[in-house]
């Protein structure tokens, strides 16, 4: 066995990076999740919502492939690329159900998802030259955040 075998971790160390950083995003999820009940959501339905607003099941199997392309790409990155803004994305991630359900704040919940674009291009480009897969993987939660701060803005605006 050479050197540079020897510094490759095995296929079990590899399997349980990738549950620990699933558990962590997805407990990410959880807690913004626990945020959004059922008294929170009737207060969300009374908003002069958009039209293109998407009906409550599709924000659940959108934000669950979402935490699985984050865990996917943080994994491509360990140890290769700071997670500094990532973790700071995942933050904002839980912050917004909290300002934006709990408190009903909606214009917070506007601040927050910006701050959650600036964090999510950070980490793309902090991500892009270790792995452009880990980048890529990424766009889609961008592109959410922008129709999300489309939908919250229509709310702002009223």
């Amino acid at each position: 066995m050479t050197d540079k075998n020897q510094s490759q971790p095995s296929v079990y160390i590899k399997a349980l990076r990738l549950l620990f950083i699933l558990i962590c995003v997805n407990a990410v999820g959880f807690v913004g999740g626990s945020f959004v009940t059922p008294d929170r959501l009737a207060w969300y339905r009374t908003l002069p919502l958009s039209d293109l607003t998407p009906p409550d099941w599709m924000f659940s199997v959108v934000w669950i492939v979402l935490y699985f392309l984050m865990a996917i790409s943080a994994f491509l990155t360990w140890n290769k690329a700071s997670p500094r803004y990532f973790a700071l994305q995942l933050a904002t991630t839980v912050l917004w159900p909290f300002l934006f359900f709990y408190l009903h704040s909606v214009i917070g919940g506007v601040f927050v998802i910006l701050a959650m674009l600036v964090f999510l291009a950070m980490t793309i480009k902090t991500f892009y030259p270790v792995s452009k897969t880990a980048a890529f993987l990424l766009v889609p939660q961008f592109l959410w955040g922008l129709f999300a701060l489309y939908l919250n803005g229509v709310l702002l605006i009223g």
